[in-house]
């Protein structure tokens, strides 16, 4: 089946295969999240999400977001087209395996917008762009709460060095899959810790999750 068709499938039968959120976080990390989520209210800046997938976790967060923090915006940054192949393929020397390029090609803005409204968070907004190359356009001035789930080391440095200015005081980025765990298929703990290194922040990871904090 091609890639269009797969899609158009999903955005047909939406209702019924994601009546429930389909969130892609690990219980341990999404309750991380939801938790600064809900710490970090006070403190100014939009929340972005990068690297949303189908929209599960901003189905779940935006609502913390919507009654907590009501002045905020909850904005997902994604391709909606599965990974950058160059970025990719730095990768690989690494240890990720090519068979995991295509996961998520089966995706679009028009099916996550479809998901988010089926669960009453047609207020999150979508920028589609790579996070490696994204304009100024399209960030905010300030965010409060970053969670960074690109998977790979390039758009993770990238995304780092693009948030971490515009980070609070208060603030924090979360960096998924920097497990250091044999069955960890992505690198964006390499990413992370050569931003860490560059910045010259001690690196600390937190139930898998790099963790990046502005004072």
């Amino acid at each position: 089946m091609s890639t269009k068709l797969r899609i158009a499938v999903k955005e047909l039968l939406a209702p019924f295969l994601y009546r429930f959120p389909p969130i892609g976080l690990e219980p341990p990390q999404l309750g991380v999240y939801l938790h600064e989520l809900l710490v970090r209210s006070d403190v100014p800046g939009d929340v972005a999400e990068v690297g949303c997938s189908v929209g599960g976790t901003a189905c779940i967060a935006s609502k913390i977001v919507r009654k907590y923090s009501k002045n905020k915006k909850y904005i997902c940054y994604d391709t909606f087209g599965g990974f950058v192949d160059a970025q990719f393929e730095k990768d690989v020397p690494l240890g990720t395996s090519r068979s995991n390029l295509t996961r998520y090609t089966a995706n679009s803005e028009s099916l996550v917008r479809k998901i988010l409204d089926i669960h009453g968070s047609g207020d999150v907004y979508l920028n589609k762009c790579d996070i490696a190359s994204v304009s100024n356009e399209l960030l905010s001035d300030k965010y409060s709460v970053v969670l960074l789930d690109v998977d790979l080391s390039v758009p993770t440095y990238c995304a780092l060095k693009t948030f971490y200015p515009r980070l609070s005081p208060g603030g924090i980025i979360l960096v998924d899959d920097c497990a250091d765990e044999p069955e960890q298929v992505w690198r964006a703990r390499k990413g992370f810790e050569q931003f860490c290194a560059e910045f010259h922040l001690v690196p600390q990871i937190r139930y898998g999750l790099g963790i990046v904090e502005k004072q």
